[in-house]
This record gives structure tokens, C-alpha cells and sequence, in this order.
């Protein structure tokens, strides 16, 4: 007899608790150091350079939990349930979320800012919001979205080459590698109306890496236990790397990104190394992290909402420069628990009002 797949894994449920954490960190402390005058980063300013070390690339853990969540949750479910799922609890929230903020025109023109400006007229809001659901455009976390929908789309495709006989591993580890040679297209550098087949592909590798871990999880996740030592090199040298070559501006050769492949090996890296300290804890998981993760869903919809929000009220503490750091550490602060109270906030207010349907419009 097979045994039972769990439907809940505690330890993947407070890294996912962790992965919001750290995305919505580096917005958070980004907009505290945003010189909004001139629309600019200070690139060589310590506080952005720590920023980028530490948080840059963070979205790389959710794609390695949804793998996971696949092979051990919903695969044995079946691909209808799965896509039925992600139809209510991705797909919905995301269309609702962006029919809403599509109400929006923001001015980006320095040192113009202004992030609620309305549209015209109601043909700008449909077109408006047409461009905004195809290409992740209407708040700025929303790129990783489309991102997110085509790995599901590939998943049958994936799972079909992990069970290839002979070649399947090998298979799934060269995509794994694949964005080690293919770099993503930075948010930075992203135009509005475009959508990325390098970005694509380097997500795909984080999504594989999830589903191949998820296939035999406490084999594989013992496996990194036992050279946690290694994994926690590879996280120091390419940390290390990454440092260097952010304080020496060095990264692109042609279209290829070396900061890009190092912040994947990192952020990969530090995936198994925390995926196994949550996991080695059992049902003694961080009882503060678990409603972070509950609610992780409706923070990463709306915590870029309240960032803006809170750019005005929050502009004279982080440019009191006869403070700084410190005025620039609590600025970061600020956003940071303010952005996540207040979409967890709207988020209760929503399970309250709509019941389960509040996950088909916010996420949680």
C-alpha cells in the first residue's frame, strides 16, 4: 500500500513565511533608500549594495516551494485539481487584483512621482488593464506572475522528463543548470508590454529543482543534511563573488549576466540550507512565521499597493541624512512592517467578508 502524501508540510509552509519575508524586505528597504528626487539608486551606496547581497532574487524560493508543492501535495491529485487550483487561487486573485489597480496611471517622469494618477477615460482602463494582466504590469511584484503561470503550464512537461527512464535525472539537472548560462531580465530593466523567454527559462530552473526534491523529499533533503557543509560554502563563496563584483561594477558579457547566475547558485543554495533547518525542526516550526505564511499570498499582491502609499508620510524621515544609517534602517522598517500588517489586514477583512471565495480575490 502507498502511503498517504501529506496535504500540509510545516516546514515548507514556514519557508514560505520566510521567502515573503525576504521579498518584501528588499522593496521595503529599497524604497527607504530611493533618492525619489532624481528617481535614482546611489549603485555604490553600502546600504543598496547590502540590500541586493542579502534579498536580490528572493523570488527564486517561491518557485522552488510551488515545485515541491507538485510533487508531494497535487500531482497525485491530478492535473485537473491542480489546474483547478491554480485557476481559483492564482489566476482569479491575480485578474481581480489587476482589474483593480488598473484604475491607476502613475507617473514616472523625475522628479515627477506619482504613483496614483488615474486613467483618462474608460478605454484607457480597459487597455490599461489588458496590458497589465498579460505582461504582470499593474503593481510592480505582478511581473513574476505571468512568469508563474507558464511553469504551470510546463509542469506536465517537466514531469514527464523526470520519469524519463535512464535520461531523466540527467535531463532535469541540466534544466536546473540552465539558468547558470541563461540569464533573467532584471525588474530594473524590464519594458512595459514584454514578456521574457530567458526569465522564463531561469524561473523553470528554481520550479524543476522544487519538483525533483519533491519527488523523494526526505531522501534528497537528507542528502543536503549530511553536506550542509558544502551548501553553505557555495553560499558564502558566491556571496562573497557577488560582493566583488557589485563594488566593481562587473556583470554583463554580451547578453549573458554573471550577477545573474551567481544570485541564482546563492539563492538556490540558501533554498536547501533552509529548507532543511525548517524541516529538522518537525512540528516545532516558528509559530510567528506561520501566520506570515498564511497570508503570504495576499502580501505579495499588496504590499507594493501600500509601499506606495507610504512613500509621501515616510519621504522626510529617509532623507534626515545628519541621521543616517539610522534613519535609513528605520524608514526600511516602517515599509516593511507596514506594507505586510496592512495587506494581512485587508486580507482578514476579506476572509471575513467573502468567506473561501476571499482566495479567488486575494489570495488568502
Amino acid at each position: 500500500m502507498n502511503k498517504k502524501k501529506p496535504s500540509f508540510l510545516g516546514y515548507l509552509h514556514s519557508f514560505r513565511g520566510f521567502a515573503i519575508i525576504n521579498i518584501v524586505f528588499i522593496h521595503a528597504f529599497s524604497y527607504a533608500i530611493y533618492e525619489f528626487s532624481n528617481q535614482s539608486f546611489d549603485l555604490k551606496s553600502p546600504y543598496h549594495i547590502g540590500n541586493e547581497l542579502l534579498f536580490h532574487n528572493s523570488t527564486i524560493y517561491f518557485a522552488v516551494i510551488s515545485g515541491i508543492l507538485f510533487s508531494v501535495v497535487l500531482k497525485s491529485k491530478g492535473y485537473k485539481i491542480f489546474y483547478s487550483s491554480k485557476l481559483k487561487n492564482v489566476l482569479l486573485p491575480y485578474l481581480f487584483l489587476t482589474l483593480v489597480f488598473s484604475i491607476f496611471n502613475p507617473i514616472f517622469e523625475p522628479p515627477i512621482y506619482i504613483p496614483f494618477g488615474l486613467q483618462a477615460d474608460f478605454v484607457s482602463y480597459l487597455n490599461a488593464a489588458f496590458n497589465n494582466f498579460i505582461y504582470g504590469t499593474a503593481q510592480f511584484p505582478y511581473w513574476y506572475i505571468p512568469i508563474l503561470i507558464f511553469l504551470y503550464l510546463v509542469t506536465p512537461l517537466l514531469d514527464y522528463v523526470m520519469h524519463i527512464k535512464k535520461w531523466g535525472t540527467f535531463l532535469m539537472l541540466v534544466i536546473i543548470a540552465l539558468p547558470i548560462a541563461i540569464s533573467r531580465v532584471e525588474l530594473i530593466d524590464m519594458e512595459g508590454n514584454h514578456l521574457y523567454l530567458s526569465t522564463m527559462i531561469y524561473f523553470t530552473g528554481a520550479y524543476a529543482a522544487g519538483i525533483y526534491f519533491g519527488k523523494n523529499p526526505e531522501k534528497l533533503f537528507s542528502w543536503v543534511k549530511k553536506n550542509m557543509a558544502s551548501f553553505v560554502l557555495i553560499a558564502l563563496l558566491s556571496s562573497a563573488a557577488l560582493l566583488y563584483f557589485e563594488i566593481k561594477e562587473i556583470n554583463k558579457f554580451g547578453g549573458w549576466s554573471l550577477m545573474s547566475a551567481l544570485y541564482y547558485i546563492q539563492k538556490m543554495s540558501l533554498s536547501g540550507i533552509f529548507i532543511v533547518l525548517f524541516k529538522n525542526r518537525g512540528n516545532r516550526q516558528p509559530r510567528w512565521l506561520n501566520p506570515i505564511a498564511t497570508y503570504a499570498f495576499v502580501i505579495y499582491f499588496l504590499h507594493g499597493f501600500f509601499l506606495d502609499l507610504l512613500i509621501e508620510p515616510l519621504i522626510p524621515l529617509s532623507t534626515m541624512h545628519e541621521m543616517a544609517p539610522f534613519n535609513l534602517f528605520l524608514a526600511g522598517l516602517i515599509f516593511l512592517t507596514s506594507s505586510m500588517a496592512l495587506s494581512m489586514l485587508i486580507g482578514w477583512i476579506f476572509k471575513k467578508l467573502f468567506g473561501k471565495y476571499s482566495k479567488m480575490l486575494v489570495g488568502v
